[in-house]
């Protein structure tokens, strides 16, 4: 306020007060002569300040000039010019902001003609922030460091090195002892590291007061993965899909739980764990996540997070490019021309440098599959898929460090075992890393079992499979693609593959487990016994044979009648969904023997 306008202020202060003061003095002052005052009066007894401080007015009528004083140096009283008619004081109280933590209180003393009185001020509490850890070390790898904190209000949180990027900030408040307490955790993103050790800042801020932490990250130290792929595969099965949750082409954390209702915890794979699984496929979506060109971080910690609790129960992972709106499995063949080609080469060659970087650190139990299901249906297309491929490879092996001897998966035409086999030669693709790939395809045959939801004119839906599980006089008894079939297709693939020094990686298999016991004449138990038959025989043929077979889990736990479902494991209630899928894994691994 400049000097004018805050004599006004006083004036009218002055004007008002003594208005008041004369409206009860003696009938000389309304005939316009000197009020006849004999008591020192205050129009405030009391004054409340916030915690910025400033300044307050109130007056005085006393028989002469007043004098006051403070008896705190965060307060100051200045008495103005005593007006002469109504013998009235304006008086300027001046507090500093308060810094401290706790309330505090002052009093001021006026006096006049031997008389006195006081005025107390109250001033609030100043902001406060604690940040009980302000060291963080973390490893060479993409990590996320949480600061923990306590504040009087929000607090502002920004990073002071590009290498460490602010993710999130969430809080809540609550009231203690009458004051309003924030309480929070600021997540930062802190970028795989490549070189020398190295140290950065971030900083809390709450108004004034600013808290520095300090994030020191290790050097990079390259740790060839020795293993090869077949060594690797051989500690893999059976392997388990996380399936609808990192998957969905749906931008934010919200597509965790948009195909299914759980979010992935510690618990959940500490269970999957416990049944025996000794590796879990990640479908994951990336492209849908990017904003010109770069991946969402925030989206890429959370994927970190889901990795870190496999690999902290010892198993291994292989971390894909799922669907994901079909920007490239399905773009990427519907047009063959160069410059679609090209343009696809690039833009998975740009989104696979990130997701190398950003998980250089893991040892050899992160695999990547560039992929997940290509649609390719000819020569032509293989082709291309060769040129997506060998980008994936080089962007991988140009990263460094433990990425360039990581195991790398690569899928064959549509990961359909005969056209894999008719088209798909891995010996075109070119790795800088010798005996460092596997071959992935999928197994859902006959679809009549494993896929159909209802009949078709062209066929009718499977619900007994296997020797001895067919149910006499049904309409539904498996046709087709049995055990010999079976058996036939996944010796095509070792054949082709594990037999040359390349696994072969199932990354997907499963039936459908159906409610058939409302359907007059059929048999719940037989078909039971059909799914325990299917999964047994998948594994135990796959393993025996050197391939790996991942069950596909998608945590819908409604059958649905004859639709079924593929569901393995209950993830709300960390229980075993389908009982005759589980048994038939847990038997088939144990009849197999892994090939010398």
């Amino acid at each position: 306020m400049n000097r004018i306008l805050k004599n006004f202020f006083l004036l009218c202060v002055a004007f008002v007060t003594t208005t008041a003061f004369a409206a009860c003095g003696d009938d000389d002052d309304d005939q316009g002569g000197e009020a006849t005052v004999s008591e020192l009066k205050l129009t405030q007894t009391s004054l409340t300040f916030t915690s910025t401080g400033g300044e307050q007015t109130f007056s005085v009528q006393a028989p002469e000039q007043v004098q006051v004083s403070a008896d705190q140096s965060w307060c100051t009283a200045t008495a103005g010019t005593m007006s002469a008619n109504l013998k009235v004081t304006p008086v300027t109280v001046s507090v500093q902001p308060n810094t401290t933590t706790a309330d505090r209180t002052a009093t001021i003393t006026v006096s006049a003609a031997g008389q006195r009185a006081t005025v107390s001020v109250t001033q609030a509490a100043g902001d406060w922030l604690e940040v009980p850890e302000q060291q963080f070390s973390v490893s060479a790898g993409d990590e996320t460091v949480t600061v923990g904190y306590r504040a009087s209000a929000s607090v502002d949180v920004q990073s002071g090195a590009s290498w460490i990027r602010p993710l999130s900030n969430n809080s809540a408040r609550t009231e203690e002892n009458g004051k309003t307490v924030v309480t929070g955790s600021a997540v930062f993103d802190v970028d795989a590291n490549t070189g020398a050790e190295r140290q950065g800042t971030a900083t809390l801020t709450l108004g004034s007061i600013v808290v520095t932490v300090t994030i020191t990250q290790a050097a990079f130290k390259a740790d060839p993965i020795s293993a090869t792929a077949m060594q690797v595969a051989s500690q893999m099965y059976p392997g388990w899909n996380l399936g609808n949750t990192l998957e969905p082409p749906v931008a934010g954390l919200a597509a965790e739980t948009s195909w299914q209702p759980t979010k992935t915890t510690q618990q959940v794979i500490d269970y999957v764990r416990s049944l025996g699984f000794r590796s879990v496929r990640i479908p994951c979506s990336w492209n849908c996540h990017m904003t010109n060109g770069q991946i969402d971080p925030q989206w890429t910690a959370r994927v970190r997070e889901v990795v870190d609790y496999c690999i902290n129960d010892g198993l291994y992972v292989v971390l894909n490019d799922h669907w994901d709106n079909g920007w490239i499995e399905t773009n990427g063949f519907t047009d063959l021309s160069e410059s679609n080609v090209s343009a696809k080469v690039d833009a998975l060659k740009n989104m696979w440098t990130q997701i190398a970087t950003a998980f250089s650190a893991y040892d050899e139990h992160l695999l990547f599959a560039g992929l997940n299901e290509p649609n390719c249906d000819s020569q032509a297309k293989t082709d291309v898929l060769l040129r997506y491929e060998q980008a994936f490879i080089d962007a991988v092996r140009a990263t460094g460090g433990n990425n360039a001897s990581r195991i790398l998966v690569v899928q064959g035409p549509s990961t359909d075992i005969e056209k894999t086999d008719s088209y798909y030669s891995v010996t075109r693709l070119s790795d800088t890393a010798a005996d460092k790939l596997m071959v992935e395809v999928h197994y859902y045959t006959p679809w009549n079992l494993c896929g159909m939801e209802r009949d078709e004119s062209w066929g009718k839906m499977f619900f007994y499979w296997g020797s001895g599980n067919h149910l006499s006089g049904s309409a539904y008894n498996a046709s087709w693609g049995e055990e010999a079939s079976l058996k036939s297709l996944f010796q095509r693939m070792k054949k082709k593959f594990v037999d040359k020094g390349v696994p072969v990686y199932i990354g997907e298999y499963g039936c459908q487990w159906r409610d058939v016991s409302a359907l007059s004449g059929e048999s719940q138990a037989r078909h039971d016994a059909s799914v325990e038959a299917f999964h047994r025989e998948v594994c135990q043929q796959a393993v025996s044979m050197g391939m790996v077979p991942v069950v596909w889990d998608i945590n819908y736990t409604n059958q649905s009648g004859t639709k079924g479902v593929m569901t393995v494991v209950s993830r709300a209630y960390n229980s075993v969904f389908c009982q005759p899928a589980m048994n038939g894994i847990t038997a088939g691994v144990a009849a197999a023997v892994w090939p010398q």
